[in-house]
């Protein structure tokens, strides 16, 4: 029996149990329960249909069941945190570590080796997937714009999507589509929507309504002769629809009903051959047939672990792929594993996350896959699509893969094996004090190519934009720690570079003539904090501990009424209050009862009533009671979160520059140029001239010499010389670009 007659299975009765399997291995946190809640039946039950159409009953059952144990979901500590010795036997050794060679190095790859370059007859004179091409180069032929005109561009129409956006400032409101031209249309995603708008006019052809987010970030055109019969290929949170071009209506005699995945999918699909590759969250990257959307093969990136009780959730392919069809190989960007900041789960390396994988597209086998940050604990995904661009080595032409990373890193591989063009560094990195924490013994201490970013956060980089900004910066950031790789621990805070970038989603531009990469980053300080937490606590069992009513009183306006904490996300603000859960075990009762040291706490907060000494210790009693309960019935979990650094203003807590625009000869892995990306107009309007800006849009590069890049919260597109970084001519749009530019001609022009 053919899977297509299993529909009748699309039943709320049998679906309230496969839904379970939906959420198997992807960027999911929550038990099934609150994935109905959120998601509702028939979602879940799409996703339960995909699952079994691919994988089979067996397999489904046992997705459920497994699910269903996951310690992900509730992975409850097996000691007591108030047993030094039981704490200590399962805390990693330092001294061990520390008798490890200091550095290790994977060598780079013998430049005699080399394959020759594959790419040199190709052209880039469309614009025909999101990020230019299938190689993700953002590098247009073109090159009517150059130096010498570049500063007489001028507006030449403006679309309105007539979308309320609602708060701009939330997560998911931003189009983050780089836009695909093709056939006089210019088409882009959005929430809700796929729209196609004349790229000579700016007006709206047409409008889709699709189930959102809606190429969230990139869709493909499939090149046809007859404009009429071409598609276009569109990812959304259901899966990825093949939609005609012209028309804007869903063709429905490509795989089921016009869709294939059925799962959530965010970045741009490859069409290579005869073959559509898409990417699920998952995760898996999957392919099927162009011409029916029938399965052809599905390759999970999950590391399967081999210890009983341990999962690993993570290498979402979120940040994007790129293809080459003469080597059929796919290369994809992984994220980083699940659950962040907190490991114990995810035992080992966690094989495919936070690397970069390259699959062969006829039978779907991992071909290489290398990884960046092993035992990811600080969200250090690789964040945008690998590049496929050509250098020079050994006097030749080579084809490489180029993907920078959060660290600040570019991984430079060779697009055959993926062995390193250079040397790959690493150094010996820190042990963790959390007990069942085992971090990896080594991390990227690179050399070659030259790290486009500040790495790690020293004492030095505190801000020192006025007094102050830095004592506020000081004040959250007492008693944090700092240092290479320094893992999280509990009750406490490290300070990073990386989780927010170096390198973002949208990634870099090449040059594949000069063999010259072009790379927006960050730089910015974020806080790690890893804690307890309760997962059994309720609000009607505290309150029968004495001591409830005053800590309700006093304390759960800022701390919430079982005391899990509160902290606000990245783009409202970084006020935190910390988890109360487990504060017995972390802290003694000299302090947790001294006025001097809650007051010192709470400087820089607005008390709900005045504690005094006999509160304190009042207070003491409750969270000694609450922890000795928990502990008492296993119900603590160790759990982690971060947030941006940011002074009493609302900037970052470091020095600037805060965001900047590289240029790295890929030949010899040296910097060119390095200059800031974006100005911050308020502040100098103030005297302060700081150059630099947070940045999440993106470059292109053309063979005009011209380097365009959005994203700075200046609002400017600007255009830059790429041969040394000079800002040539900038527009102050609507607002920030949330996109990388495109360009395309369209009659001579």
């Amino acid at each position: 029996m053919r899977w297509g007659s299993w529909r009748w299975l699309k039943v709320p009765l049998l679906l309230s149990l496969l839904s379970a399997a939906a959420v198997i291995g992807g960027e999911y946190k929550f038990g099934l329960a609150t994935k109905i809640r959120q998601e509702g039946w028939t979602k879940l039950g799409t996703v339960a249909y995909e699952r079994l159409r691919k994988e089979g009953p067996v397999q489904t059952v046992r997705a459920i069941f497994a699910k269903i144990e996951d310690p992900v979901v509730k992975p409850q500590l097996r000691y007591s945190v108030f047993d030094a010795a039981a704490r200590a036997a399962l805390t990693e050794s330092a001294a061990e570590r520390a008798a490890l060679p200091e550095f290790k190095v994977i060598a780079g790859v013998d430049p005699t080796q080399l394959k020759p370059s594959r790419d040199e007859a190709l052209a880039y004179d469309g614009w025909s997937r999101s990020h230019g091409n299938s190689l993700s180069s953002k590098f247009s032929s073109h090159a009517q714009i150059d130096r010498s005109n570049v500063a007489r561009l001028e507006v030449a129409w403006t679309h309105h999507s007539g979308d309320d956006l609602g708060d701009p400032a939330q997560i998911g409101t931003t189009v983050q589509t780089n836009p695909v031209i093709a056939g006089g249309l210019l088409f882009v995603g959005g929430e809700q929507a796929l729209r196609a708008i004349d790229a000579a006019t700016g007006q709206e052809r047409w409008r889709l309504k699709l189930p959102g987010p809606v190429a969230r970030r990139g869709l493909v055109w499939e090149p046809n002769t007859d404009f009429a019969k071409s598609r276009l290929f569109v990812p959304t949170s259901r899966g990825v629809y093949a939609v005609g071009a012209a028309d804007g209506q869903i063709r429905t005699d490509f795989g089921d009903q016009g869709r294939v995945g059925g799962e959530l999918s965010l970045i741009a699909p490859l069409v290579l051959g005869d073959k559509l590759v898409i990417a699920i969250a998952k995760p898996a990257v999957e392919a099927y047939s162009l011409k029916t959307g029938q399965l052809l093969w599905t390759t999970g990136l999950l590391e399967k672990s081999a210890t009983r009780g341990s999962a690993l959730y993570g290498g979402v392919p979120w940040a994007g792929m790129s293809g080459d069809a003469a080597r059929g190989t796919v290369y994809v960007a992984t994220g980083n594993p699940r659950p962040p900041i907190v490991g114990t789960t995810r035992p080992g390396d966690n094989q495919h996350s936070s690397s970069v994988v390259a699959i062969n597209t006829e039978t779907g086998a991992i071909r290489w896959a290398f990884q960046d940050v092993a035992h990811d604990l600080w969200d250090l995904d690789v964040p945008s699509p690998p590049v496929l661009t050509t250098i020079t080595r050994g006097g030749r032409r080579v084809d490489v893969v180029a993907a920078p990373t959060k660290t600040g890193n570019t991984l430079l591989l060779d697009r055959d094996s993926g062995q390193p063009i250079f040397d790959y560094r690493l150094r010996r990195a820190p042990t963790s004090s959390i007990p069942g924490e085992r971090t990896a013994p080594y991390q990227p201490a690179v050399q070659l190519p030259e790290p486009f970013t500040k790495q790690l956060f020293e004492a030095a980089d505190f801000t020192d934009r006025s007094e102050a900004a830095r004592q506020a910066v000081l004040r959250k950031t007492r008693g944090a720690k700092m240092g290479f790789f320094e893992p999280p621990f509990l009750g406490g805070s490290v300070v990073v570079y990386g989780p927010h970038g170096g390198a973002e989603w949208p990634g870099a531009a090449a040059d594949p003539r000069s063999g010259v990469l072009f790379v927006p980053s960050n730089q910015l300080p974020l806080l790690l904090r890893a804690h307890y937490l309760d997962s059994a606590s309720t609000t009607a069992a505290a309150a029968l501990v004495p001591g409830d009513a005053l800590y309700q009183a006093a304390c759960a306006g800022c701390h919430k009424p079982t005391g899990e904490g509160a902290f606000e996300n990245e783009y409202k603000g970084d006020a935190n209050y910390p988890p109360l859960n487990g504060i017995t075990a972390l802290r003694d009762r000299a302090t947790l009862t001294s006025k001097t040291e809650f007051e010192r706490q709470h400087q820089a907060v607005k008390l709900q009533r005045d504690i005094g000494a006999a509160e304190l210790a009042t207070l003491y009693g409750y969270f000694s009671a609450l922890d000795q309960r928990a502990d008492k019935a296993r119900t603590y979990i160790t759990t982690g979160y971060w947030q941006l650094l940011l002074d009493h203003q609302g900037h970052p807590g470091s020095k600037p520059p805060w965001g900047q625009l590289t240029a790295i000869d890929l030949n010899t892995g040296l910097r060119i140029w390095q200059v800031p990306f974006g100005a911050y107009d308020q502040l100098q309007r103030q005297g302060q001239n700081i150059q630099g800006q947070r940045n999440t849009g993106g470059v292109i590069a053309t063979a005009g010499g011209l380097v365009f890049g959005t994203g700075t919260l200046d609002n400017r597109v600007r255009a830059y010389d790429a041969s040394n970084g000079r800002e040539l001519w900038s527009y102050l749009l609507p607002a920030s670009g949330s996109t990388p530019p495109a360009t395309y001609v369209l009659n001579g022009v």
